[in-house]
C-alpha cells in the first residue's frame, strides 16, 4: 500500500513537472530583453542596435505586459533615451509613424518627443487625397499613429484606404500593387481603428482574403505563392483580434515556432532576424492589436 502510494505520488510529480515545463520556459519578452544594449537600443544577434527594431521591440514588450520605458541594462539607458537621440532624423511618414507608435508604447508624448512634435510632422505628409506619405502602407500606419496620438484622423485618409481594396479583397503596399497578408492586416487594423464597423463589406472581403492564405498547418502566408511564416500569421491574428475573431489554430502554429529561450522562428526550421520576428509575434500571442497603447 505504501509502495503504491509512493508510486502514485512520483507519477503525479512527473506529470506536474511535464506540464510546468512550458510555463517556466523563457518568454518572448525575456528574449527581447536580452537583445537590449546599454545604449537602450535593441539588436539582432551579431548586429548593432537599430531604430526600427527598437521601435518594434518596445511595442512587442508593451503588448506582453512589460514596461519598456523603464527597461535597461545595468548602468545603461532606456529605449526612450535611445530613440530620442535619433528622433531628429525622422523625416518621412514611415519613420514618423513608427516613432509615434513607439512613443505611445513607451507612455511618452509623441507631440513633444525629444523636442519634436512628431504628430505635427506626420500631419504635414498628408496629401489632398488623404494619402499619408507616399504609399498605401504609410497611410495604414499613419491612421493608426494619429489615432494613438489622440490626433484627428482625416476622413479622406480612411476613404483612400477603402478605395484601394483590390479585387481579391486584399490590400497592397502601394496603389496598383498586389495584395499580401501583412498589408491587408494593417489596412484592416487602420480601418477598424478609425471606426469602420466589423460587418462592413470592405472588412468582410479583407478577412476572406486573409483566410485564403491560411495553410494546413494553420499558419498564414504572405501571398498565395508563399508558405506560412510567423510574422504573417501574427499580423493576421492581430487584425482578427480587432473584430474579436478566434485564432486557436494560428496561435498553435506560433506556439510551435517558439524556442526555449523565448525567441520565435520565422518558419519551421528557419531562424532569421529572430528579434524582429519575436517583436512582431508578441502582440498576437498576447491578444493585442496595433496600435499598442
Amino acid at each position: 500500500m505504501i509502495r503504491r502510494t509512493l508510486i502514485t505520488i512520483l507519477l503525479a510529480g512527473l506529470l506536474t513537472a511535464s506540464l510546468a515545463g512550458p510555463a517556466t520556459a523563457a518568454g518572448g519578452s525575456d528574449y527581447l530583453a536580452s537583445r537590449q544594449w546599454r545604449s537602450g537600443g535593441f539588436s539582432e544577434p551579431g548586429g548593432r542596435p537599430a531604430v526600427s527594431l527598437t521601435e518594434w521591440a518596445v511595442m512587442g514588450l508593451a503588448a506582453a505586459g512589460r514596461h519598456p520605458a523603464t527597461m535597461h541594462r545595468r548602468g545603461g539607458h532606456t529605449a526612450g533615451h535611445f530613440l530620442a537621440s535619433k528622433a531628429h532624423g525622422w523625416k518621412d511618414a514611415f519613420t514618423l509613424e513608427r516613432g509615434i507608435l513607439a512613443a505611445a508604447a513607451l507612455n511618452m508624448n509623441p507631440a513633444n518627443f525629444a523636442g519634436r512634435n512628431l504628430v505635427r510632422a506626420l500631419r504635414s505628409t498628408i496629401g489632398r487625397n488623404g494619402r499619408i506619405g507616399g504609399f498605401l502602407s504609410s497611410t495604414y500606419w499613419g491612421v493608426m499613429a494619429l489615432k494613438v496620438a489622440g490626433s484627428r484622423v482625416p476622413r479622406k485618409s480612411v476613404d483612400y484606404i477603402r478605395a484601394h481594396q483590390n479585387s481579391s479583397g486584399g490590400f497592397g503596399y502601394a496603389a496598383g500593387t498586389g495584395s499580401d497578408s501583412n498589408d491587408t492586416a494593417a489596412a484592416l487594423m487602420a480601418l477598424r481603428t478609425a471606426g469602420t464597423p466589423c460587418g462592413w463589406r470592405v472588412m468582410d472581403r479583407g478577412y476572406a482574403y486573409m483566410h485564403s492564405l491560411q495553410g494546413s498547418d494553420h499558419g498564414y502566408a504572405l501571398t498565395s505563392s508563399a508558405g506560412s511564416d510567423s510574422q504573417s500569421t501574427a499580423w493576421v491574428i492581430a487584425a482578427r483580434i480587432k473584430c474579436h475573431m478566434p485564432n486557436t489554430g494560428a496561435l498553435s502554429y506560433l506556439a510551435a515556432r517558439k524556442h526555449s529561450n523565448g525567441m520565435y522562428s520565422y518558419r519551421k526550421g528557419v531562424v532569421q532576424t529572430p528579434a524582429w520576428v519575436t517583436s512582431q509575434v508578441l502582440p498576437a500571442v498576447n491578444g493585442k492589436a496595433y496600435p499598442i497603447r
